[in-house]
């Protein structure tokens, strides 16, 4: 089957853009202009490759069956064992590097997105990595070895088995879906590892317990949803009685 037949097919099942990002990652072309200039090539073994239309078509994130999702204008690797980085996460990025921190920690940094970002964005930084899953750290790890990023990682749940230095800038782009959520398309996230995604208490248990663990001189950069801000910055105020020069919360549009 030629390139074309084969796209003509599969758009039949799923979105043309997205049989074309698996084909041209199939035949480990550069980009999709490849298969323009190369439309009546014969793709081998197309029965391999048609098995990725029926998981694509079955809801399965595409990132999950290329194997990486772009962030920040770098590739990074994904399984089903970590979250699939998000566009909107890239705020805490450029929040972070106007905040000119000495050291940074990431807390739950599945894929190591955030962290290896951290660390190529803002080389004189001490950049540190926590996660409560094995697999997701050796993912981390093949990340920032495939960009050469220097990470320190280490196995912790939240701040039970680690504590940041003094002044460290802690960021974190933790589970924070409520399971109730009506306008949240629960079975477009199947797919996702539901340790990374959900938490009780409206989904702000962990990041309650997160404000509960760190130092009150540790800056703290949270991603969640719009509809969960007032209550983070009120229960940290209430704990630490932030204020702009003790510290701060920055909460982000999931």
């Amino acid at each position: 089957m030629t390139v074309s037949e084969w796209l003509k097919n599969a758009a039949q099942k799923i979105d043309h853009l997205d049989a074309e990002l698996i084909l041209a990652n199939y035949l480990d072309a550069e980009d999709r202009s490849y298969l323009v200039a190369h439309s009546d090539d014969v793709i081998p073994n197309s029965d391999t490759i048609d098995s990725f239309v029926e998981r694509r078509a079955n809801k399965e994130p595409l990132a999950y069956i290329l194997g990486y999702r772009n962030f920040y204008g770098r590739r990074f690797f994904v399984t089903p064992d970590v979250l699939i980085p998000r566009p909107e996460s890239e705020t805490i990025i450029e929040l972070a590097k106007t905040a000119n921190p000495t050291r940074i920690l990431d807390v739950g940094t599945g894929s190591g997105c955030l962290a290896i970002t951290l660390a190529l964005e803002l080389p004189g930084t001490e950049i540190s990595a926590i996660d409560i899953s094995d697999e997701a750290l050796r993912i981390a790890q093949k990340n920032a070895t495939h960009h050469g990023a220097k990470v320190y990682f280490h196995k912790s749940n939240l701040l039970d088995d680690y504590q940041p230095e003094s002044d460290t800038l802690i960021v974190a782009n933790l589970p924070y879906v409520d399971k109730k959520w009506d306008w949240i398309d629960q079975q477009a996230l199947d797919y996702e590892p539901s340790l990374a995604l959900y938490a009780e208490q409206g989904g702000l248990e962990l990041i309650y317990r997160l404000i509960d663990q760190a130092p009150a001189n540790c800056p703290l950069l949270l991603e969640a949803d719009p509809s969960q801000h007032k209550s983070i910055i009120q229960y940290a105020a209430q704990k630490y009685q932030f204020s702009k020069t003790q510290g701060y919360i920055v909460s982000l549009q999931a």
